[in-house]
């Protein structure tokens, strides 16, 4: 039946034009200190059920860099970046500045893909779906869509093991190992088979390393650091595991800690320019920082009284949770996407919120930053993918790329470690990856 909708699916793959070039960006101040944020100053109010206001008025505010503009260039590839005061990277503006165009499609899921996870150099792609299997794409490996531009890839793998849909996905710095969590609140460990391996060969059951039911509850969230072998997971009952691989067995994870949470997390991440610690977001809008070795909670992070809506409407509905949270390689700043069509960005250092946006036209599933910490990638269940420049606060491009299912989207963005890539995985049982 997917393969029925196979033209539909690749003409709704379209780069949307820009929306406003021109306009001051939403709840931003002229100035910046450093040349990046400034603390969030909000001219709205509540209504009259303490709910914040967030109309198309306030999304069509968002600045839309025209496409025909120089503006900055990617970071790949190109010069001239330089470094800003506080760490921050930025580009100076260059003569041409990449637009991401679709140029896979990855059809065989027959669920939501919940997660989508680049290899750490190779071209390969690894997905979660909640049909209950991960699956393996080798992009080298395609063939002609018809009546289309863009390439289909068939799987060249099929995970089989969790009971129940796989909801997260992690893999590890090397790209030897795989981790995914699922409904059924085990966290399993698989080997990353060979990207040659013949599609049509017999399953090999060996690929499953082994599989651990640590978690009372289904595991949302997981993690892998990008230098060190350790693993986080995050579950629905309510709390945080740290794993470590074995230094002789790298596929047997160690558990080192746990812990215990008094609101279920949604999404997890290492603290990247602060050795030691973690970041979770949780259903009730808190970005909490614990240190990883001793547990104990060191900062809490939340949208301040004018922002952030305290009403039991809102809390009970999780309409302001945090939906995924990430941090960049080297600057002290913390996103975080939110069900209420919001990025805040957070300072751990100064404890508070510097900056905030209404990003898109319904919630914010995900967000993925660039290796090289110049973009961030956004998904929505409003059916799309936009690309902000974090030195500017602007949005230079919206892509449109998947349909609804069940008024549910995108689940998953990522950007390609080491190359020009970046993909989305959506409730439509796809996987889009742009070039």
């Amino acid at each position: 039946m997917l393969h029925n909708l196979e033209d539909e699916d690749d003409n709704m793959s379209s780069v949307v034009g820009p929306l406003n070039n021109k306009v001051k960006p939403l709840d931003v101040d002229e100035t910046m200190p450093d040349g990046m944020f400034e603390d969030v100053h909000h001219e709205g109010g509540l209504n009259g059920n303490g709910v914040t206001s967030l109309g198309l008025g306030d999304l069509a505010s968002l600045n839309i860099i025209n496409e025909a503009d120089p503006m900055v260039s990617t970071g790949w590839g190109t010069t001239g970046s330089h470094q800003m005061s506080d760490g921050m990277a930025t580009a100076e503006k260059e003569p041409y500045r990449k637009t991401w165009t679709p140029k896979y499609t990855l059809r065989s899921h027959f669920d939501c893909i919940r997660a989508i996870e680049f290899h750490p150099v190779e071209p390969l792609v690894v997905t979660a779906s909640e049909d209950q299997t991960l699956k393996l794409w080798n992009l080298d490996k395609t063939v002609p869509a018809k009546k289309s531009a863009t390439l289909d890839v068939e799987p060249v793998y099929t995970f089989r093991g969790h009971i129940g849909p796989v909801l997260s996905l992690a893999l590890c710095h090397t790209g030897d190992m795989i981790y995914s969590g699922g409904m059924d609140g085990t966290v399993r460990v698989w080997s990353m088979p060979s990207a040659t391996v013949d599609p049509y060969d017999n399953y090999e059951p060996g690929v499953l390393m082994d599989s651990y039911s640590a978690h009372g509850d289904a595991v949302w969230g997981m993690a892998a650091h990008r230098t060190k072998s350790q693993v986080l997971s995050c579950s629905s009952d309510c709390t945080v595991k740290l794993w470590d691989s074995d230094s002789v067995d790298s596929s047997i994870l160690r558990l080192l800690n746990t812990i215990e949470l008094e609101t279920a997390p949604t999404s997890v991440d290492f603290l990247h320019f602060e050795v030691g610690q973690l970041v979770v977001g949780t259903t009730d809008c808190r970005i909490l920082i614990y240190d990883i070795e001793t547990s104990q909670l060191v900062s809490t992070l939340q949208p301040p009284a004018d922002d952030h809506t305290s009403s039991i409407t809102m809390a009970t509905s999780g309409q302001q949770q945090v939906n995924r949270v990430a941090t960049l390689p080297a600057c002290p700043l913390i996103v975080a996407a939110h069900e209420d069509r919001q990025i805040r960005f957070y300072d751990p250092a100064a404890g508070k919120l510097i900056n905030s946006m209404v990003a898109h036209l319904d919630a914010v599933t995900s967000v993925s930053i660039d290796p090289s910490g110049l973009y961030l990638l956004s998904g929505s269940h409003d059916c799309s993918i936009r690309l902000w420049s974090l030195g500017y606060k602007t949005c230079i491009q919206e892509i449109t790329s998947h349909r609804k299912k069940f008024d549910e989207s995108i689940f998953d963005v990522a950007f390609h470690p080491s190359k020009s890539y970046i993909g989305s995985a959506g409730g439509d049982a796809l996987a889009k990856v742009f070039i």
